[in-house]
């Protein structure tokens, strides 16, 4: 979601270049929004929401996550980056294996009703879906 998602804000708002993955979250009442992400050397989380379930944003626009949560994640990493007794920089690369394929063995995990099934087509259109 960095690069192409709800967490691209990061990018475009705070400037961060490094590389990440992140994921935004949201509850159905709009209580609670988060945002999760991680670099080649830190992770990191931040969770904004009340106690009570009645504490909550009326529009999914101010509650969700990445409206919530992402901007304190974005504020969170500048500060890390900028104070240099941490030493922490954003030239990180994660250290991804040659042989690494991200499909591999899928159909161990897949649930049983998928595995050696062929897509069953058994309509011919959107009108005999609904009949």
């Amino acid at each position: 979601v960095i690069d192409g998602g709800t967490g691209g804000r990061l990018r475009r708002l705070y400037n961060l270049k490094s590389q990440m993955g992140g994921k935004t979250g949201t509850t159905n009442n709009n209580s609670d929004g988060w945002f999760m992400s991680f670099t080649p050397t830190l992770v990191a989380g931040c969770w904004v929401g009340g106690d009570e379930p009645t504490i909550h944003f009326d529009q999914m626009t101010y509650g969700q996550g990445a409206s919530m949560a992402l901007p304190i994640h974005g504020l969170f990493y500048q500060k890390i980056y900028a104070d240099s007794k941490i030493n922490y920089t954003d030239n990180g690369v994660f250290d991804i294996p040659a042989d690494f394929d991200p499909c591999h063995d899928m159909q161990r995990y897949s649930p049983d009703f998928y595995r050696n099934t062929d897509p069953v087509i058994d309509s011919e259109g959107i009108d005999d879906i609904f009949n």
